[in-house]
């Protein structure tokens, strides 16, 4: 019996043993886990704030492309608009008295004045706003072209709205609105 009771004590101390080195290698594998995922958790939250500070960086500098695009664009327009008033100028500067008379004269509409000034203009006149209109539409295109997608559209939709005004007769009054 000594024999037996030696014998079971002795598969119970290995029992307990072999028990207690595979919990004690299951805490340590699941520490070791745990600290891959810690490790794992740190990486990804380092990499998302990478990310989110990259995005920020790219967003940044995207504003900063997006105002020196339109500082250009305003520079641009400064530039046409002096260029257009200096041709408007010298236009009125070579109309004559007569022809003075006939844009100031109150008793005309605007299509009469304009078909009586049409009618006394010399060919140098006619080149001058021929030139003029061509100048115009060029730099309304080069604007077009340089806009970006988001403007083009709005453009489009200005363009969409203009025309359904036109159809419907609520639109401003000639020119701009003038």
């Amino acid at each position: 019996m000594k024999n037996v009771s030696k014998k079971i004590i002795g598969s119970a101390m290995v029992f307990f043993l072999l028990t207690g080195l595979s919990i004690a290698q299951q805490n340590t594998t699941g520490s070791g886990t745990e600290n891959q995922n810690q490790t794992q958790t740190g990486e990804q939250t380092a990499t998302q704030e990478q990310n989110q500070t990259g995005e920020q960086t790219g967003a940044q500098e995207q504003n900063r492309a997006r105002n020196q695009y339109a500082d250009q664009e305003q520079n641009m327009l400064r530039s046409q608009n002096r260029l257009n008033q200096q041709n408007r100028e010298r236009f009125r500067a070579s109309l004559t008295p007569e022809q003075r008379e006939i844009l100031e004269n109150g008793e005309m509409n605007q299509n009469q004045k304009r078909n009586a000034l049409n009618a006394s203009l010399t060919d140098q006149q006619r080149s001058m706003l021929r030139e003029n209109m061509e100048m115009r539409k060029q730099q309304r295109n080069e604007f077009r072209y340089a806009a970006c997608d988001e403007q083009q559209q709005q453009m489009r939709q200005n363009q969409e709205s203009t025309k359904t005004q036109t159809r419907t007769g609520t639109g401003t009054q000639g020119r701009g609105g003038r």
